[in-house]
């Protein structure tokens, strides 16, 4: 336990997980830890939540910052951590007891830069082996990709790789930017597949919530990203047309639903483009043909009708 491990929390109004997180945290078995907890601004008792455990545990780090976004969060933790490994965890979400101490051991057994877990998702049904392979940066950004696994605590990082690095302030989806970032940065990634965090799909995020402009605007940002900037490999092209074409195809269709955020149509025509461009026979389905063939509004109208048939049915 010689290396310290700054893990960096942002903290906004999750009084009713936060104890949980801190408690997971605070009770690994890897004890050489720094606890920051950036307290965005919170208007429910997390702050005063945060304020109680900085008096049980020497090792927590309390920042009070006014509401910024988890991007800003992250940034003021990466500002002042002075451990030579960093974490990140959601605030909502908690932890296995032994997560860290495995992630390190592999860590520095191995002379990695960054080690990946997978997430265990209580809402979902998954089997994992626990083992452990030593991935090149192009099998790990074609799995990523493929998984859609772009989530930064899925990982630990060498601070000496990520400390010139921060996260794009107040956008959603910034874990895209900074997971296609580090892959461009590393040869080989360790990978442990064992379900050692616990997602939280009870909590209302930013990402699961009402959809918008914003949202559709970032995602597509976000995706444009992935494509300019993985690596020109014949192993990953497919990989990113089918990553472009499922993941447009089910903005199109959010966006049939959502009338609304979409009114002049603008971005339903982008996607159908887009998707025309990049669809393949090794990646069309039955709703990727309703995409390329029919027009907007008549995919609306028979969404509309769908909607009706699900609620007379119940």
């Amino acid at each position: 336990m010689k290396d310290k491990i700054s893990i960096i929390v942002p903290v906004y109004n999750v009084e009713a997980y936060l104890e949980r997180c801190i408690d997971s945290i605070i009770n690994q078995t890897y004890k050489n830890l720094e606890i920051i907890l950036v307290n965005d601004g919170s208007t429910d008792n997390s702050k005063i939540i945060c304020e109680q455990y900085v008096k049980k545990d020497p090792r927590i780090v309390v920042v009070n910052q006014e509401n910024s976004g988890s991007s800003i969060a992250r940034n003021t933790g990466l500002d002042i951590a002075t451990g030579q490994i960093i974490s990140f965890i959601d605030s909502d979400d908690y932890i296995d007891n032994s997560m860290l101490e495995k992630m390190v051991q592999h860590m520095i057994a191995n002379n990695l830069e960054v080690v990946e877990i997978e997430p265990n998702v209580l809402t979902r049904n998954k089997v994992f082996d626990n083992k452990f392979t030593i991935e090149d940066n192009i099998s790990a950004i074609k799995r990523i990709i493929t998984n859609t696994s772009f989530s930064v605590w899925r990982r630990i990082y060498k601070k000496s790789l990520i400390e010139n690095m921060r996260f794009i302030p107040k956008i959603i989806h910034q874990d895209v930017f900074f997971t296609i970032d580090i892959l461009n940065k590393i040869s080989n990634i360790g990978y442990l597949n064992s379900p050692l965090y616990t997602y939280n799909t009870d909590n209302i995020s930013v990402i699961r919530s009402k959809y918008t402009t914003k949202k559709i605007d970032t995602g597509i940002r976000a995706t444009e990203y992935i494509i300019k900037n993985v690596p020109v490999n014949p192993l990953l092209n497919e990989t990113v047309n089918n990553y472009v074409v499922y993941y447009y195809t089910d903005h199109y269709f959010l966006l049939s639903r959502n009338r609304g955020v979409d009114a002049k149509q603008y971005y339903r025509k982008k996607l159908k483009q887009t998707i025309i461009n990049t669809v393949s026979i090794k990646n069309i389905s039955f709703r990727i043909i309703i995409v390329i063939i029919l027009p907007i509004k008549v995919t609306e109208f028979l969404y509309s009708a769908y909607q009706f048939i699900t609620k007379i049915k119940k």
